[in-house]
């Protein structure tokens, strides 16, 4: 009856432990939105949890432009909301791309300093896999001079 009772045990707790495992898509997913929440949030210092090596740089110039006055405009209307647009994701390849909606967001214009609320906007991640890990590479947006989000 313990070999029973073992038995069932195993082949419950080996299940749990395949369910809990995740896609690579799903993995990305859900780096594209943790990202993006903190990104979003102004809290540049925990982005870089899922940052690529690249990035680190520009997210410490951003987090050196985040004020006082930002941070209080930020907490009155509330965090800022992330979903996942779209995707293309191949698993064999060191590259991905993730779409996401952010919605009640604040974008800091870091060379005036000025801060704009926008109630959606979208932008493209660049994912790279950098020991078996995939991160966001997110480089200084310009065009035209100007900084831009998709």
């Amino acid at each position: 009856m313990n070999k029973l009772y073992t038995l069932i045990y195993s082949v419950l707790i080996f299940t749990c432990l395949s369910c809990q495992q995740q896609t690579p898509q799903t993995q990305i997913e859900q780096t594209a939105i943790d990202f993006c929440e903190a990104f979003y949030n102004l809290n540049y210092p925990a982005a870089k949890a899922w940052s690529a090596p690249s990035s680190l740089s520009y997210l410490s110039f951003l987090a050196s432009n985040v004020r006082q006055t930002h941070l209080d405009l930020l907490k009155t209307r509330g965090a800022a909301k992330v979903s996942v647009i779209s995707s293309k994701i191949d698993a064999n390849s060191e590259e991905a791309t993730v779409v996401c909606q952010i919605k009640n967001t604040f974008v800091i214009n870091p060379v005036e300093g000025k801060i704009e609320y926008m109630s959606s906007l979208q932008d493209t991640l660049q994912f790279v896999r950098e020991n078996n890990k995939w991160l966001v590479r997110k480089d200084i947006p310009q065009q035209n001079g100007k900084q831009s989000h998709d």
